[in-house]
């Protein structure tokens, strides 16, 4: 990432950018990520202009850099071969991969520890990664599908609502959302995240049923359900980027 030159202040928060030009481009591009944010400019247009377009995309930004922040620091880098370590309901599992002629699918299965992932002898290495990356994803989702609606049934009740729909989705930016209708997507990663965290995010998101914004009634309804929330938000920001692959 090139060294930020240039800062743009929105409501107390900076957005901290270098303007990077190529000949490629006749538009400006701002693109926000886990290393920060990206501005791509036309090699001839000046500085000024460039600096409008982005003070005029700045809400936009600072809603991409919070949800970054949502999921922590740089997501792990992982290469999905056997004694690597993965975590379900906050405990470490170590990943076992054993070649077996007769997997034409692979399928993960937990075994104290382990999770057991058969392949077929004679994949590649790429193959036999993307095979074990895509049985792991199916795995988890089928657990957060079981784990989420149970919790959600426990924490509505404290709250003296119906238990909201409970969607299991793939987002890469959020740990859960809701919507006007009250329906409930929770990021299929937070099934990694002890149950104190995924409790404190479905009750995040179920108490926006009361109070669709984070006015006081919205965080006084929290703090009743879970009066130590505000650490539950410390310990998921300090472990939420391993999780997020």
């Amino acid at each position: 990432m090139t060294t930020p030159t240039h800062e743009l202040g929105f409501g107390g928060e900076l957005i901290r950018f270098a303007i990077e030009r190529t000949t490629r481009r006749k538009t400006v591009s701002i693109a926000v990520g886990y290393d920060g944010v990206r501005v791509l400019a036309p090699s001839d247009m000046d500085d000024a202009h460039v600096l409008d377009i982005v003070c005029k995309k700045g809400p936009w930004v600072l809603r991409k850099q919070a949800a970054y922040r949502e999921l922590g620091g740089t997501p792990i880098q992982r290469e999905f071969v056997g004694g690597e370590t993965f975590h379900y309901l906050g405990r470490a599992y170590r990943l076992r991969v054993v070649q077996d002629a007769d997997a034409i699918t692979t399928r993960i299965t937990a075994r104290g520890t382990a999770l057991i992932a058969p392949v077929l002898p004679d994949l590649s290495p790429m193959l036999r990664r993307a095979a074990i990356r895509s049985a792991l994803r199916h795995w988890y989702r089928d657990k957060a599908k079981e784990r989420f609606p149970e919790r959600a049934k426990i924490i509505a009740e404290t709250l003296g609502i119906p238990r909201p729909p409970i969607y299991v989705v793939d987002q890469s930016k959020r740990w859960g959302s809701c919507d006007a209708r009250g329906r409930i997507r929770l990021n299929w990663r937070l099934v990694m995240a002890p149950v104190s965290l995924i409790d404190y995010v479905i009750a995040h998101e179920a108490c926006h049923i009361l109070e669709h914004n984070h006015t006081r009634r919205f965080w006084r309804s929290l703090e009743t359900v879970m009066p130590d929330y505000e650490s539950r938000i410390h310990e998921l920001d300090r472990r939420g980027f391993s999780y997020a692959w």
